[in-house]
């Protein structure tokens, strides 16, 4: 039986009224620092640090924004977080075979003391699920995350036998 599997899958998270008050404000800012500018330093100059205040305001507005990857090959789960389409962090690196729990999130126990939780969802938790699992430096984790059905089905197929058990008998 061939186990090759790959799926990668972007969830960008939904702008809340935090995100949106922080574009809000950063815009404005750059609005007013870009009119003084203009109004105190002579023209050719001052078209120049004009421009340079809204490149910063743009640059700024845009690093609000945040995705997250999900890369599931062979088992193997990493979990990056991108900010602004323009940089990148590993977050969290996994195997699905570690997994002590697993389940839809409103199906989810109330999770234990000393748990670490990883949310990388966009924002709504619709179709969220849940993985506990030990990891080496982090220690117990809880991840909440939003599988598509591609990488659903992956994680299907990787997780312990226990856990593919108590699946089907929730059917």
């Amino acid at each position: 039986m061939n186990n090759d599997f790959y799926s990668e899958q972007l969830v960008a998270k939904k702008s809340g009224g935090s995100e949106t008050a922080k574009k809000i404000l950063i815009g404005v800012l750059t609005a007013l620092v870009a009119a003084f500018l203009f109004l105190i330093i002579i023209f050719p100059l001052s078209l120049l640090l004009v421009g340079l205040v809204f490149y910063v305001g743009y640059y700024l507005m845009t690093g609000i924004d945040t995705e997250y990857e999900y890369i599931l090959t062979n088992g193997d789960l990493d979990i990056d977080k991108i900010t602004g389409k323009r940089k990148r962090k590993r977050l969290l690196s996994t195997k699905i075979g570690d997994f002590t729990a697993f389940g839809k999130l409103e199906e989810a126990p109330e999770a234990a003391d000393k748990v670490t939780t990883v949310l990388v969802t966009d924002g709504t938790n619709e179709g969220a699920y849940y993985a506990d699992f030990r990891h080496q430096s982090a220690g117990n984790v809880r991840l909440i995350f939003t599988p598509n059905e591609k990488t659903m089905e992956g994680v299907k197929m990787f997780l312990p036998r226990q856990l593919k058990a108590e699946m089907m008998r929730k059917k």
